[in-house]
């Protein structure tokens, strides 16, 4: 600690999935290292798909792992449900996928964070991004705190993810916030802009949530796990897990009638949303409105831990209002 705050080599700003791989690799570099977050509680935590891996991901997280990253040993101590995807196409086309016990996930990946030498974590909001110039050019100095505290570093690693100036939408409504029940940052956005960054909005999805156990899943497909699961991480022998199952079920006509006749009240087609969204992760109202001669999509029910009764409709991502949404789900079978 200096007079003025804090003096590492690195400083790293969000705990989320990138932010935890930044600091734990720079701290194993031998690099003094900050990691500063909103809520040290919510270090590592899964905001919407509690899932790891997938088409075009599982292949990202092999490579973090042999990389020495933590990701894929999380998984592998805290997965409930573990597919290859793919199998019937190319090796090149395999794609593994693991669903997560979020909450066990999140403590996982918390607790290599706290046991990593070189790395301290810090509960702060970061407000600027403290620079001098050198040659004509901006050189990052550190960063300052809502509180005014500083954090010298040499480098400023930025992992804000969602939280940056972010906006969310439920139909017409619209509120400040990074994730459901949590604030946003609005100082980074502004240094940003002062050291000539261009600064686009991205759009993601989420879909609502579920209590377990007003679900009908006899209406509904099971899909279980690979037996025997496949493990992500090279440093994992064998996984002895019990695996529970997902489950799929299908839009129909009635629940695309509906969405259709509510499009006007949707963000993404009211013009209330201009930035642009995943190609992967469309929302429910986009492929009704791109995919016009299908009768159904498919959409699986992902249980989101061992330890409650929360399930994850993975499919209907939305922003449709709440009343929509409210009348939509009970045309689903097995949501009734």
């Amino acid at each position: 600690m200096t007079g003025s705050g804090y003096r590492y080599d690195v400083v790293v700003v969000g705990a989320g999935h990138a932010g935890a791989e930044a600091a734990l690799a720079a701290a194993r570099l031998g690099a003094s290292t900050a990691l500063l977050t909103i809520n040290l509680d919510g270090a590592g935590q899964m905001s919407c798909n509690p899932a790891i891996g997938g088409i075009a991901k599982g292949q990202i997280v092999r490579e973090i792992d042999a990389l020495g990253g933590a990701m894929g040993q999380a998984i592998d101590a805290t997965g409930i449900q573990f597919r290859m995807l793919n199998r019937r196409k190319g090796p090149a086309m395999h794609s593994p996928r693991a669903q997560a016990d979020k909450r066990a996930y999140q403590q996982a990946i918390k607790r290599l964070l706290e046991q990593q030498p070189n790395l301290d974590l810090r509960q702060e909001i970061v407000d600027d991004l403290r620079t001098e110039s050198h040659a004509g050019a901006a050189r990052i100095q550190g960063v300052r705190t809502r509180d005014g505290i500083v954090y010298q570093a040499g480098a400023v690693i930025l992992t804000t993810g969602t939280f940056l100036q972010a906006v969310m939408h439920t139909g017409e409504a619209t509120t400040p916030g990074g994730r459901a029940g949590e604030g946003t940052t609005q100082g980074l956005s502004g240094a940003l802009r002062r050291l000539n960054f261009e600064l686009r909005r991205f759009k993601t999805g989420t879909p609502p949530r579920l209590n377990g156990r007003t679900i009908d899943f006899q209406q509904c497909e099971p899909q279980v796990g690979d037996d025997p699961p496949q493990p992500f991480s090279f440093l994992t022998d064998r996984l002895e897990v019990e695996q529970l199952p997902c489950w799929i079920t299908y839009t129909n006509p009635d629940v695309h009638a509906l969405i259709r006749a509510n499009l006007h009240r949707a963000p993404m087609f009211s013009g209330q949303i201009r930035s642009s969204g995943p190609r992967y992760c469309p929302s429910i109202e986009d492929k009704v409105v791109r995919f016009a001669d299908k009768t159904r999509h498919q959409i699986f029910l992902e249980p989101e831990g061992r330890g409650t009764e929360e399930v994850y409709v993975n499919g209907i991502s939305t922003s449709l209002p709440r009343d929509v949404q409210d009348a939509l789900l009970p045309l689903i079978p097995g949501l009734q």
